[in-house]
């Protein structure tokens, strides 16, 4: 009898085919069993929704994360609710195909959006995200994004978060779950201490000047020269015509706390009174939560930056508004935050998250 000749090149290639056939059933194989795993597990969502973008995250209920998506701006007020929760849906679709896995509904989300504050704002997005599908009605919750910056801040330990950026916050929880919020009413009703605050009390300090009330000051020649104007009556129209952005103004928050750190008096005395504005916000949280040892806090937001001039001047000021205060370095980003605010709620606690590729940064 012959014997076949499996040194042909037809031999030869049927041998690769099967070769690769048998490789890629046992990967197959290998994938559904991992999907049927998934599928028995509960996976909880967590989104970090901000004005520039919309992050979203999964891990189950050991800590481990799955994935991580992003999408657009999420400030219902900027943006608009629809598009908003287009952008919480589109995220979440992008964490779930990160993670190599189909869409379903997380067994816990929680969603921390900014701009929001009502209890109209929370059900609104609430109901639109149970509508994409991000998970069961009842096992959702809205919230502002504060909440994600103070559980991950502080690693979903109690204490409070200061936020400083073009407007300003704050935000505290304590061991029995209570939260108290102090500040967020925006550019005109507060946002003192933070970067719109700074600029416009630099630019009335400006505009004083140049009437005479009040001495000169090195603020006027800043203010025409960030804002492209010649003499001090043009500022009126810089900044009262076109598309008004508050924004705008705050970006000449920065030069009002270079020039205080640089020795202008008038400068200064702005960012005195703008930290004692801000330690004023941490102090009033303090006193309706309950802390026993005084509150961990974190300061957070582009006009706290660590080791920073005014960072310094609020430092100083919340240790004489709130004496008991510990301040810490922020740990987290948050998006953890998200995750372990979806956690918490969820009725996980004591877990840590397990984030090797350090996606949630």
């Amino acid at each position: 009898m012959a014997t076949p000749d499996n040194s042909s090149p037809g031999v030869h290639q049927r041998n690769v085919r099967l070769r690769r056939f048998v490789l890629s059933f046992v990967i197959s194989l290998h994938a559904s069993r991992e999907r049927f795993k998934v599928r028995g597990m509960k996976i909880f969502l967590g989104i970090d929704a901000g004005g520039t973008r919309t992050r979203a995250a999964l891990a189950d209920d050991k800590g481990r994360v799955f994935g991580v998506g992003a999408a657009g701006p999420g400030n219902p007020h900027n943006v608009g609710e629809a598009t908003a929760a287009r952008h919480l849906a589109e995220s979440t679709r992008a964490a779930w195909a990160e993670a190599k896995l189909d869409p379903r509904p997380a067994t816990f989300a929680f969603l921390g959006v900014a701009g929001t504050k009502t209890s109209d704002d929370f059900a609104r997005l609430r109901a639109a995200a149970e509508g994409h599908g991000l998970a069961a009605a009842g096992a959702l919750r809205v919230e502002n994004d504060l909440h994600n910056a103070l559980s991950g801040g502080l690693g979903g330990a109690p204490g409070i978060a200061l936020i400083a950026g073009t407007g300003s916050n704050c935000l505290g929880r304590d061991a029995t779950g209570a939260t108290r919020m102090c500040g967020g009413w925006g550019w005109l009703m507060g946002d003192e201490g933070a970067g719109f605050g700074l600029a416009a009390e630099g630019l009335r300090r400006a505009t004083r000047a140049a009437d005479g009330r009040q001495s000169r000051t090195r603020l006027l020649e800043s203010a025409l020269a960030f804002f492209g104007v010649s003499e001090p009556d043009a500022l009126l129209t810089a900044l009262y015509t076109g598309t008004w952005q508050p924004d705008r103004v705050a970006a000449f928050g920065p030069v009002v706390t270079r020039l205080a750190e640089e020795g202008d008096g008038g400068a200064k005395q702005i960012l005195r009174k703008g930290a004692a504005v801000l330690a004023e916000l941490v102090a009033a949280t303090a006193r309706q939560l309950s802390f026993p040892d005084g509150p961990d806090v974190v300061l957070l937001g582009g006009c706290l930056k660590p080791q920073t001039f005014y960072a310094g001047i609020v430092e100083a000021a919340i240790a004489k508004a709130c004496p008991s205060a510990h301040l810490r370095e922020p740990l987290y980003s948050p998006l953890h935050g998200a995750l372990l605010n979806a956690l918490r709620h969820g009725g996980i606690s004591g877990v840590s998250l397990s984030d090797p590729s350090n996606r949630l940064a």
